[in-house]
């Protein structure tokens, strides 16, 4: 009936949509398993909250309030670290600190200069500071409900693990960028991280929310050893997991809040993930393609011809892709776009399908003001030093 091509698209298709509704189950089947766990008694161990800073995020106020208003049952150290002096990030939560004067609050100026990751050099400041062997790294955009502290604590001393992740959900979009990262987040990044953990047993630590403990990750080597690479909090769990550490994802979820996001803002930083991800793991990039199945469709219906039929095809993955979608995002955050905003999964889908062509072909990427390649393992690689230019001479010879 239609050609080999448009054939096998069309089987590459129905597999994507397989997979994607098999990711849909096991993300609900996970999430939902958070309800059944103990509830900790008794006090826990003294804990500290490392948040660094960088400028003033959305909701910046709350999102910080949501961890003074924790009811923590052991000692509580908060940690506040910013590489600039003045970053007005800091400004606001020295304001949020004032409103609850009993809290044992650090501030620290961390260096710049530790690794090439600035992520991790502020990290390595706020570290310093750190009076507790629990440590919860956590993003300034993040918010977390009450109860999550002591929740994820007693997980992580139940399995006697060393690292510790979350599920991440992108919440209170307004804006069009908002609504595209949210649903990324919610409904593409999420299924990958629990698909791969219940059926490939690979725990995906999201740098969003990470509980370890800080003997642990001295033993290891420290902060050092994940300093000068863009992916730190894959690249950390790889090297606890081949210490000989136990790593594991919680069900429980943290929120990540995207309000007025710019569309410039999701489209860069989607395709320096994508690109970090084709870095890091080749199967996972390919299966990043192989879980979207509207573009493929599509692709099939422009091979045929344009033929009527496979238009109608592609119309219905779409629709029955948005459905998935909204199914998860209300199943795990307790609310979808809408009906009126259905539109927003395929858009993602197509923007996703683009981005990740253009990450399969480019190596480089700009973070912070700075410009870099990116080598094996998502290696920072300043883009005018000597190993830039053999890696863009090795990527030439790749395409040819």
């Amino acid at each position: 009936m239609f050609s080999s091509p448009v054939s096998l698209l069309l089987a590459f298709t129905a597999v994507a949509a397989v997979m994607h509704r098999v990711g849909v189950w096991l993300t609900l089947r996970f999430a939902r398993s958070a309800a059944g766990l103990d509830e900790p008694a008794g006090e826990l161990p003294g804990l500290t909250l490392l948040k660094p800073i960088k400028g003033d995020e959305e909701q910046l106020a709350d999102n910080l309030r949501s961890f003074f208003e924790q009811q923590y049952p052991g000692p509580l150290q908060l940690v506040f670290c910013a590489t600039e002096a003045g970053d007005p990030g800091m400004a606001v939560a020295r304001a949020v600190a004032a409103e609850y004067p009993e809290a044992d609050v650090s501030f620290v100026h961390s260096r710049d200069d530790f690794g090439l990751n600035p992520k991790v050099s502020n990290m390595h400041g706020g570290l310093l500071a750190a009076r507790h062997d629990l440590v919860l790294q956590s993003d300034a955009n993040v918010r977390i409900e009450p109860g999550y502290l002591r929740g994820v604590v007693a997980e992580l001393l139940a399995s006697d693990a060393a690292l510790l992740g979350s599920l991440v959900v992108g919440v209170g979009e307004r804006s069009l960028g908002a609504q595209l990262e949210n649903t990324q987040l919610t409904a593409f990044t999420l299924p990958g991280v629990c698909t791969a953990r219940e059926l490939a047993n690979i725990q995906c630590v999201l740098g969003k929310a990470m509980l370890f403990r800080r003997s642990e990750l001295e033993r290891i080597g420290g902060l050092a050893r994940v300093k000068d690479v863009l992916a730190e909090d894959y690249v950390l769990a790889q090297v606890f997991e081949a210490e000989g550490r136990k790593v594991v994802v919680s069900p429980r979820t943290v929120q990540n809040i995207n309000v007025d996001t710019p569309l410039e803002r999701f489209f860069a930083r989607h395709s320096r993930w994508l690109k970090m991800r084709a870095v890091v793991s080749i199967p996972g990039h390919v299966a990043d393609l192989g879980s979207n199945p509207f573009p493929l469709s599509l692709l099939a219906w422009a091979l045929s011809g344009f033929d009527g039929r496979l238009l109608l095809v592609a119309l219905l993955v779409a629709l029955h892709k948005a459905h998935c979608d909204a199914q998860l995002m209300r199943g795990v955050r307790g609310k979808s776009l809408g009906l009126a905003q259905l539109w927003v999964s395929p858009l993602r889908d197509l923007s996703l399908a683009a981005l990740w062509l253009y990450s399969t072909l480019s190596r480089s990427t700009d973070w912070r003001g700075r410009r870099f390649l990116l080598g094996p393992g998502s290696v920072l690689i300043p883009n005018d030093g000597p190993l830039a230019v053999r890696l863009r001479r090795r990527l030439r010879l790749i395409r040819g």
